[in-house]
């Protein structure tokens, strides 16, 4: 990571966003991905995120929101939600889907690593399945915390690796083709300057926390989530928590 220039950095961002940018259009399709609206899979997501934000209406970021899942949970569930993406591809889905629901959130194009965004304007920061794919983690920590507001508070939801896991932390790649399409953009050096795509442990965002400022963090398994037996839960979710004083 220490010889990665700035320049590679751009290269492997822009292989990352071309990425999400090929799969957006069925990536909503696949249910290893997202839950459908009104599925026991999509109440089990919907309960686990109220659990870990405040009470609403609070302003609330999803970084890498993607085609707005997290966004629309949160919007749905009273907060002012802003949805935030380097794929403009996935954000038109995101759009989309959000005026078809009837859903009032904004969402912009930006990086998650650094987020356009006025300090001090949020009440929470939301992560969902970021992490993995998330280049300079320690310096995403510390953007996150100058966006909130004093007392607001992070949420960083991921699973950990394991030996037999996936390299793409997406979907599983069961054919050849698939693995091949993913190892197109998220090639091996890509994937070695992404500290976070293999987590044994939680030690890492902790720290990171830590270091960025933030105090109280905590983990905890969504356990709603995990008891939910469907194919969008293969692995069990958890939620870092971590406040800004």
């Amino acid at each position: 990571m220490a010889s990665v220039t700035r320049d590679d950095m751009t290269t492997i961002q822009g292989r990352i966003t071309a990425f999400w940018n090929a799969v957006a259009g069925d990536y909503d399709a696949d249910p290893g991905n997202v839950a459908a609206p009104g599925t026991p899979a999509y109440a089990a997501w919907a309960q686990a995120i109220r659990s870990v934000l405040p009470n609403a209406p609070s302003d609330v970021l999803d970084l890498g929101t993607g085609t707005g899942y997290v966004a629309s949970i949160v919007a749905e569930l009273g907060h002012r939600v802003t949805g935030l993406d380097l794929s403009e591809k996935m954000l038109a889905v995101a759009r989309a889907k959000a005026l078809d629901a009837r859903l009032e959130v904004s969402f912009e194009t930006g990086d998650a690593v650094a987020p356009p965004l006025p300090a001090a304007s949020f009440d929470v920061v939301i992560a969902r399945s970021l992490i993995w794919t998330l280049r300079e983690l320690q310096t995403a920590f510390c953007a996150w915390h100058a966006l909130l507001r004093s007392g607001g508070r992070v949420v960083v939801i991921y699973s950990l690796s394991s030996d037999e896991a996936h390299d793409d932390g997406a979907a599983a790649p069961s054919e050849d083709g698939r693995r091949d399409f993913f190892m197109r953009y998220y090639t091996t050096e890509t994937q070695a300057a992404l500290p976070g795509i293999k987590l044994r442990d939680h030690q890492p965002l902790l720290r990171a926390s830590q270091l960025a400022g933030f105090v109280d963090a905590s983990v905890t398994p969504l356990e709603t989530v995990r008891r939910c037996d469907t194919a969008s839960a293969p692995d069990e979710p958890y939620a870092l928590v971590a406040r800004r004083t």
